[in-house]
């Protein structure tokens, strides 16, 4: 594995944070910076730590994992964050998108989904579990096609961004789009982090959505 990957946890029900605790510490290449018993306290500590990856729960005293979330990523953007929870309501799931996780699988997820979930974060790419991923795809096929966004948005995107934005829209990772492109990974990377800069949003999953929008408005 490559460097080791720093993580805060939040997670307010105390077996399931132990067990969550325990699962990645087990991890070579992650090192647990802090668990945290509710939002405000994940808040302060991630935005003290700057860790790799935020793992929140989304139900939490002080503050929720949404909020939690939209907080952390107004001033430190360098943290990718996964939502971890038990919910699989429309309205939370694109919440927590809007708000800018990259990840969102639930609690009855494996330990290696949750320690996968967590290996992708930290390269900037999603782990959606399949349940979630329908139910997204779902509501995509409800939504006002005229509302909010048009393509001229994604103007702002060199031909080579566009084509990437694409295949992340897809559903690809790096390592795949690299491979389709015949580039190298740590450059679909930063073409990743410029259409992230360009849209004015915080993760590629929510670059994907005004991507997928975008298209069914034509």
């Amino acid at each position: 594995m490559g460097e080791t990957i720093r993580v805060v946890v939040a997670e307010d029900e105390e077996m399931y944070r132990r067990a969550i605790e325990k699962t990645l510490r087990a991890v070579k290449d992650i090192e647990v910076v802090a668990v945290c018993k509710d939002g405000q306290e994940a808040l302060d500590i991630a935005l003290a730590e700057s860790p790799d990856v935020l793992l929140t729960d989304v139900s939490m005293p002080r503050m929720n994992g949404i909020e939690l979330t939209r907080r952390l990523l107004k001033r430190e953007k360098g943290v990718t964050v996964v939502i971890l929870t038990v919910q699989e309501d429309d309205d939370t799931i694109f919440d927590a998108f809007r708000a800018g996780a990259t990840g969102y699988i639930l609690k009855t997820s494996t330990p290696a989904d949750v320690i996968d979930a967590v290996r992708l974060a930290s390269k900037g790419e999603a782990k959606i579990t399949p349940k979630v991923a329908s139910r997204v795809i779902e509501d995509f096929r409800r939504l006002d096609t005229t509302d909010d966004l048009d393509d001229s948005e994604l103007l702002v995107l060199s031909d080579r961004e566009q084509e990437i934005l694409n295949l992340v829209a897809e559903g690809l990772r790096n390592r795949d789009i690299a491979n389709k492109l015949g580039i190298a990974e740590k450059t679909v990377k930063n073409h990743v982090s410029n259409i992230l800069k360009a849209l004015q949003v915080n993760s590629r999953t929510e670059a994907a959505m005004k991507a997928m929008k975008a298209k069914m408005a034509n």
